[in-house]
Order: structure tokens, then C-alpha cells, then sequence
């Protein structure tokens, strides 16, 4: 059976096929819009607008584009007439990298150290407590100069920690000594 026109349809919800998808809500109500192109108003709620119809039918494009093409629904190639053939989405990954090469220099001393930004690790033979971080970014280095690390419980992807940076450990005891130093002269 094929509905030509369908103005309006109510409750979507408790079909065994609406709840197998592997989707949000959201997404499921983006291609029942598609789907059905005679439908103004879902579920009772208000008109569906141009804009929300446009977009369902370019995500309903973009879903069945990765399906084989045996398993495409007809409207799908009427939507590709309509809208013509879509690239997929970019899919991009805004999380800080995982694992970062950071240049540890405390004094003299430096050492290149390949660093898990969600757990910080012991970094030199005193403890946290007893030091100050300050942490340099590369990118920045000329321009802002190095950040002292205030916050010891504060994770390093907080920092936006890329490869490259430079984490400068200064010794508080070394400033405690030289200022008791100063001060019994």
C-alpha cells in the first residue's frame, strides 16, 4: 500500500522497527520526516518546517549512501534527485591526543618523555609538593612565555598539551634554602 498523501501523523513511538534502529531520537525522526514527504506535522507537535525537511532528507541521503545499494529504499534515489548526490560528513575528533612527546627540563638537565595527558607522573626525584611546573607551549613560547602550572590536581589535556611543549620543573627547595641563606648573612 502507498500513502500519496498523509497531512498528519500521531505517535511514532512503540513500532518494534522504529525502536530497533541504533539511533537517538533525533536521528529516527530525521528519516520518518524523509521517509514520508507528505507529513506536515510528527507526533502531534507543530509543522514540520522547511528547514528541518531539508535537513532530514540530506541526513536520510547521507544514512542509505553507506548502505549497499540493494538495501536503498526508492525514495532514497528520489532525495538523490532532488538534492544530488551529497558528500559525507567529515567526522572530527576535538579530544587532546592521548599521548604527547613533552620536553621535561628541570635545571640543566632535559629529557624528551612521551606523556599520558590524562595521568601525570612522577617527573623528578622530589615530590609534587616541593615543586613548581611551569608549562610552555611551542606555539607560544615567543609571544606569552611559560605558564606556571598553579592547580596540581588540574589534568594536563587541560592545557591543550601538544607534542613539542616543555614542562620546566623548578625546585621549591632550592628557593627556600637560597632565602635562608640570604636571610642568616
Amino acid at each position: 500500500m502507498r500513502w500519496i498523501v498523509l497531512p498528519s501523523f500521531n505517535r511514532s513511538e512503540g513500532w518494534p522497527l522504529w525502536e530497533r534502529f541504533e539511533s537517538t531520537e533525533h536521528e529516527r525522526r530525521l528519516l520518518l520526516v524523509a521517509r514520508l514527504p507528505h507529513v506536515r506535522t510528527l507526533n502531534g507537535g507543530g509543522a514540520v518546517p522547511a528547514e528541518e525537511r531539508d535537513s532530514a532528507e540530506r541526513a536520510f541521503i547521507r544514512y542509505y549512501m553507506e548502505k549497499p545499494e540493494a538495501d536503498r529504499p526508492d525514495r532514497y534515489w528520489e532525495l538523490v534527485g532532488v538534492h544530488g548526490k551529497l558528500d559525507p560528513l567529515v567526522s572530527v575528533d576535538l579530544r587532546p591526543e592521548k599521548r604527547v612527546q613533552i620536553t621535561f627540563t628541570c635545571g640543566e638537565v632535559s629529557e624528551i618523555r612521551t606523556v599520558d595527558v590524562y595521568r601525570l607522573e612522577r617527573l623528578a626525584g622530589f615530590p609534587a609538593s616541593k615543586m613548581r611546573l611551569f608549562y610552555v607551549d611551542q606555539e607560544l613560547r615567543d609571544t606569552q612565555g611559560p605558564e606556571e602550572m598553579k592547580y596540581p590536581t588540574k589534568q594536563l589535556y587541560s592545557y591543550n598539551m601538544s607534542s613539542g611543549d616543555e614542562i620546566i620543573i623548578d625546585s621549591k627547595l632550592k628557593h627556600s634554602t637560597s632565602a635562608n641563606s640570604t636571610a642568616s648573612a
